[in-house]
């Protein structure tokens, strides 16, 4: 059932001009968690999980059509699987479907050959779901980082184009502080890729995450449209991402780990922080500026450099 939306919601405006940004949301159950432990660690408890996905994604369709905007949906497998009606509607009204693995695992935590299977049973559910091409990828966690280089190249084989894996800045399971912020190309043994990074703005010098997930609900939302604006001033589109549990108040819980156990105290805390202001900052997000699919901004964006990869590190191409 869909949510209602507020009239401030869904009041018409004219978006701010500047580049077209790629609106993301991470297709994903809200028990597919990192780093607190519980009940559904294991995937074969998650058919016994109440699902949320289905009606918390509708909401979030409901704001893009009220934006007049579409947007990427990187979707896991597992849940694809699951609800393949919601995977052929979006499919149906627009909506780019991506990649997100079959089973939600760390890419850093699995065997080149066991992210070969994974990412082959998924791309195998999408594109039988959707009749598209479903070649863009992003890793759950947003985890490739450099020790994981190895998953482009089996990326590229699999008919994967555009990758949108990588924080250029420092966070939990993931991100590379020196990564490139504009959109490039990365020369794979298996042919080429584009790697649109995810956005981050500078504050006293340092690149902080701002566009998504826990940095939307965390952050205020003048320091979010603070962030889109920089990015744009340098020539350079934004990327928006959130999961559909992000806009659920209501949504079950997992398990509060022990007081005792800090780090993963302070996951959950920022697991469910603030999570009634998120669909108002989103809305407010897309009325304020140009949003699309990651498709869409890729073929008007410009792609600034070519890179190789050698010895598992980025090199400049000529």
């Amino acid at each position: 059932m869909i949510q209602a939306v507020s009239q401030a919601e869904s009041q018409p405006v004219t978006p701010e001009r500047g580049p077209l940004n790629a609106f993301c949301v991470d297709l994903e159950e809200w028990f597919h968690s990192f780093g607190i432990r519980s009940r559904y660690n294991d995937p074969q408890t998650w058919d016994d999980a109440p699902s949320c996905v289905v009606a918390d994604t509708e909401v979030l369709m409901r704001l893009l059509d009220d934006a007049g905007a579409r947007g990427t949906f990187l979707t896991v497998g597992w849940v694809a699987k699951k609800h393949p009606d919601l995977i052929r509607r979006l499919a149906r009204e627009g909506h780019e479907v991506g990649c997100h693995s079959y089973w939600h695992r760390l890419v850093f935590e699995m065997t080149p050959e066991e992210f070969d299977r994974d990412l082959a049973d998924c791309l195998a559910v999408l594109r039988d779901l959707t009749g598209q091409p479903v070649d863009t990828y992003r890793a759950p966690g947003f985890s490739v980082k450099t020790e994981a280089f190895w998953c482009y190249p089996i990326m590229r084989r699999h008919g994967i184009t555009t990758d949108i894996s990588v924080v250029p800045a420092q966070r939990d399971h993931g991100g590379i502080a020196n990564f490139p912020r504009d959109p490039f190309v990365l020369e794979t043994s298996e042919g080429d890729i584009r790697c649109f990074p995810v956005s981050v703005m500078t504050i006293l010098g340092r690149r902080i995450p701002f566009s998504g997930g826990g940095y939307m609900r965390l952050f205020p939302q003048s320091l979010i449209h603070r962030g889109f604006r920089e990015n744009h001033a340098q020539g350079r589109p934004g990327m928006s991402y959130i999961h559909p549990r992000e806009i659920n108040p209501d949504q079950p819980r997992l398990e509060r780990p022990p007081l005792w156990n800090a780090k993963e105290s302070v996951k959950y805390l920022k697991y469910y922080i603030n999570l009634g202001t998120t669909r108002r900052k989103l809305a407010a997000m897309l009325r304020t500026f140009r949003f699309g699919t990651v498709r869409e901004v890729l073929s008007i964006a410009p792609i600034r450099g070519r890179y190789s990869l050698a010895n598992g590190t980025l090199t400049h191409s000529a």
